[in-house]
């Protein structure tokens, strides 16, 4: 009887304890997610990943590091309760993934990296902004992007629609530094990411200094981005708690400071009025 007792709780502990366990699923994104060198731990992601923790202690959080280019399928197949922070929230995503109502981050729009000399050619200042669609069918340049990384829908539908022989696709932890290096080497015309992670590659390059950014006109000034979660039981009312949770992280000064961590000096007056 006491050993049937003993078993009864031990699994009723066991399920609550899984029910309030968390798996966040991080990627070597910078500077998003920051896994190695002398700014470890200091992304923006896992900033807010760490607030949340902070206001959420009923929860036990666990971190799973994986390849950007699986990071949703991940997401699709895990067993477990499993969620990412900073995704898109389209359409299509919320036949497979839950999604939280407030955004867990914004941040400014995706940008355009590219040499000064083609801007030169092209008549385009640097302050300037440029439809990605003429860059690439008008002015017949090559594209870099990562693979499986949304940029909005106006934004990925133009990418949808490049001639393969238009683009080039990098999939693993490093795609986007290994699309600057080819664009550091004039291997490539141009490249899409974020301001904030354009500036912090660039750093890893000695001669980056003569690449730009230029604003994309097809892409709104800022984006939101939302937590995803997995369609499985637990994770849809996580998301009611995780959004009670945001309201409140999202009025801190720590909060503000970390959207605006790796935003350039130059654009982050566009960003602070939309952070709240």
């Amino acid at each position: 009887m006491f050993k049937s007792i003993t078993t009864t709780m031990m699994l009723t502990f066991s399920c609550t304890l899984y029910a309030n366990s968390i798996t966040w699923l991080q990627v070597d994104f910078a500077p998003y997610y920051i896994l190695q060198g002398d700014n470890k731990g200091q992304g923006r992601d896992e900033g807010v990943i760490n607030l949340l923790k902070n206001v959420m202690p009923n929860y036990q959080f666990n971190i799973q590091h994986v390849p950007s280019s699986r990071a949703l399928h991940e997401l699709k197949i895990n067993d477990a309760p499993t969620c990412m922070l900073s995704l898109y929230k389209t359409e299509q995503r919320k036949k497979d993934y839950f999604f939280s109502s407030n955004s867990s981050t914004v941040g400014l729009a995706p940008t355009i990296a590219l040499h000064s000399e083609v801007t030169q050619s092209l008549n385009v200042g640097s302050n300037n902004s440029i439809y990605l669609k003429d860059l690439v069918f008008k002015h017949q340049l090559m594209l870099g992007k990562s693979m499986r990384r949304s940029y909005g829908e106006q934004v990925d539908g133009i990418i949808n629609n490049i001639p393969s022989d238009r683009i080039i696709v990098r999939a693993g932890k490093d795609s986007l530094k290994s699309l600057t290096y080819m664009l550091v080497k004039r291997r490539i015309d141009l490249i899409i990411g974020y301001p904030g992670e354009h500036v912090y590659l660039q750093s890893k390059f000695p001669n980056a200094h003569n690449l730009i950014q230029l604003q994309i006109k097809e892409a709104s000034k800022t984006v939101k981005g939302y937590i995803g979660c997995n369609k499985i039981d637990g994770t849809g009312v996580f998301l009611e708690h995780a959004d009670e949770a945001l309201m409140k992280i999202k009025q801190s000064e720590d909060y503000q400071s970390l959207m605006l961590r790796w935003v350039p000096e130059n654009l982050k007056a566009a960003l602070i009025e939309r952070i709240k």
